[in-house]
């Protein structure tokens, strides 16, 4: 059962600026992993488990949704647009969720290697009525972009969520995330930790997590794991997102000083290249699968394994940790998200 969103409480003038739409079960759920908190030497390991933000499609990408579709729903328009590599979990779930709310969508992919998400994105866009480009070399993405950003759908241009959902817009979805763990920290339904982890490629979960613990003014280290190249992230990238997302709920009426905490920036885990696995992520993932009473979450090699790869490294060694998991527990059913639609 969903509950009442903690971020409107806070701030209310945010409702009429975006009207979001309902798609993330909310709170989340807290699952606690001492068998791999003995595994890894931490002291304590619990996982924010967003990979069940929604049983038709999880992960933190319908986070960001939320206030992205609510402001395209408001304003009008029938189309979204979005881009992102082939296997692209922002895609994807924009996929799912346009055409749960009556959205048409499109998107631009751009080269990754052939991972799982990107052959089940091959399979699954065009049954979710998806329309997009795929481009296979880089030198031919400017052109298609245009293509995809600007083509009018029904006389209009699409409504543009930007890639890995960059934008503040996109951040106030991570903040309610962030939120609902400062609630469990205080209901005592979780202890207080030392850091969050947080898989990070554009951004936008890392700046709503840092955002979002600082308006809880709550004590806790932000520990962003890079998985993209450097010239695409960087602690630098994060703070200002977060600070734009703050110039926003300053719009929206929100008058208090955030109390910001440390922030871990780490770059050592993201090689060979984007999408590409190693010898530590495969590990970091058997260690997952062969826990003793664990929560068995999936893992994938893009951002989870490799971000997991950190703690068989003692990087936190000794510390109570949270690891936000950002990847869906399911793959949608076109099937069944057709049924929805016809209702």
């Amino acid at each position: 059962m969903m509950t009442e969103r903690l971020l409107t409480t806070m701030v209310p003038g945010l409702d009429a600026m975006y009207k979001p739409v309902d798609l993330v079960q909310r709170p989340t759920p807290l699952s606690r992993e001492s068998s791999l908190a003995a595994c890894w030497q931490l002291a304590d390991l619990w996982i924010k488990r967003d990979d069940l933000s929604s049983p038709v499609y999880g992960g933190s990408k319908v986070r960001n949704l939320e206030y992205f579709f609510g402001d395209a729903i408001s304003k009008g328009a029938s189309s979204v647009a979005t881009m992102g590599p082939l296997g692209s979990h922002q895609v994807l779930a924009t996929a799912t969720f346009g055409r749960l709310n009556g959205l048409h969508t499109r998107a631009l992919l751009t080269p990754q290697p052939n991972v799982h998400e990107a052959g089940l994105n091959q399979r699954l866009l065009p049954a979710l009525g998806m329309e997009f480009l795929r481009c296979e070399r880089f030198i031919d993405v400017p052109l298609a972009f245009l293509r995809i950003r600007y083509q009018r759908h029904q006389g209009q241009r699409p409504y543009w969520i930007p890639p890995g959902s960059h934008h503040p817009i996109g951040v106030l979805g991570v903040i309610e995330g962030a939120l609902e763990i400062a609630a469990a920290i205080r209901n005592g339904e979780l202890p207080m930790v030392d850091d969050i982890v947080v898989p990070t490629g554009t951004c936008a979960t890392a700046a709503g997590v840092w955002l979002g613990i600082a308006m809880a003014g709550l004590p806790i280290r932000t520990v962003p794991v890079r998985m993209v190249p450097m010239m695409i992230t960087g602690p630098g990238k994060m703070k200002k997102l977060a600070m734009k997302t703050l110039a926003l709920l300053r719009q929206a009426g929100y008058t208090a000083e955030p109390q910001f905490g440390e922030i871990l920036w780490v770059d050592d885990f993201a090689g060979p290249g984007y999408g590409q696995g190693n010898a530590d992520a495969e590990q970091a993932a058997r260690d997952v699968a062969q826990a003793e009473n664990s929560s068995n979450f999936r893992t994938e090699t893009t951002y989870i394994a490799k971000t997991l790869a950190m703690f068989r490294h003692q990087t936190l060694r000794g510390r109570r940790v949270l690891f936000w998991n950002t990847y869906s527990a399911v793959d949608p059913d076109p099937s069944t998200l057709t049924a929805k639609v016809a209702a």
